[in-house]
C-alpha cells in the first residue's frame, strides 16, 4: 500500500469574477507485488489500473473482487458511472518510417493529398463518439504519436522495456451514467454493466486493424 494525493479543481463564477477552489485528498492505493495491477480507493470513487491485461475474464473478476473489497470496508452506497479505458501504443518493426496501412484499417489513417507528393502525411488524430444510448457511450480517439501516451516512468511497469519512437494510439472509452437517479451499489449490478461496456471495446479493436498486425505483432 501506498499513500497518494489526488487534486481536484472547481471554478464558481459570481459577481466578483471566477473563484477557483483546490481540494486535495489523499487516500491508499495498493500494488501487486510486480507493481503491475494497482487499486485506488478513493472517497467518491475506486480505480483499477493494469499495464499487464491478463484477458477480461481475469480482469473482470479482479474489478469485482476490488469492489467487494471496498464495500465490505466502506459501504459503496450508489453508483453513479461505471467506465472501462483502454490505451494502446501500437508499435510495429520499422519505427522510423512506419507503413500503417500494412496493420491498420483504411478509416483510421487520415486524408492524402494525391497531387502532392512531396507533402507526406505525417501526424492525424481523430474522435468518435458513439452513443449515447440507454446511458452508454463509446469513445475512440486514434492518432499518430512519438514517444508515450503512458508515462513509461509511472508507478506501475510495463509489459515490456520502453523504447521511445513512433507509435499509434488507440484510446477507447466506454462508459455508463444511468439516465435516471442513483441505482444502489450491487455486484450483480456492476458486472452486468461491465460486461455490456467490454464487448464495443473487442469488437472496435478487432475492427481497427489488421491479420498483418495480428500475426507480426501481437501474437509475439
Amino acid at each position: 500500500m501506498r499513500s497518494q494525493q489526488v487534486s481536484s479543481q472547481t471554478i464558481e463564477f459570481g459577481p466578483s469574477g471566477a473563484v477557483p477552489t483546490v481540494q486535495t485528498e489523499e487516500s491508499p492505493k495498493y500494488f501487486d507485488r510486480k507493481t503491475t495491477v494497482a487499486a485506488s480507493l478513493l472517497s467518491s470513487s475506486t480505480i483499477v489500473e493494469t499495464t499487464q491485461y491478463p484477458g477480461w475474464e481475469d480482469f473482470s473478476e479482479l474489478l469485482l473482487k476490488v469492489c467487494e473489497a471496498r464495500n465490505e470496508v466502506s459501504p459503496i452506497d450508489g453508483i453513479e458511472r461505471v467506465g472501462l479505458r483502454y490505451i494502446d501504443e501500437i508499435r510495429i518493426p520499422d519505427t522510423e518510417n512506419p507503413e500503417w496501412s500494412e496493420y491498420l484499417v483504411p478509416s483510421l489513417l487520415g486524408p492524402h493529398v494525391e497531387n502532392a507528393q512531396d507533402l507526406p502525411l505525417n501526424q492525424w488524430q481523430g474522435v468518435a463518439v458513439f452513443g449515447p444510448e440507454r446511458g452508454r457511450s463509446l469513445v475512440m480517439r486514434h492518432a499518430t504519436g512519438e514517444g508515450f501516451a503512458v508515462n513509461p516512468n509511472g508507478e506501475l511497469r510495463r509489459k515490456s522495456p520502453a523504447y521511445p519512437g513512433k507509435f499509434f494510439l488507440l484510446d477507447l472509452d466506454s462508459f455508463w451514467v444511468p439516465e435516471s437517479g442513483v441505482p444502489v451499489f450491487s455486484l450483480d449490478l456492476l458486472k452486468e454493466t461491465s460486461e455490456a461496456l467490454h464487448a464495443p471495446v473487442r469488437e472496435m479493436f478487432e475492427q481497427c486493424i489488421t491479420d498483418r498486425l495480428r500475426n507480426e505483432v501481437l501474437r509475439k
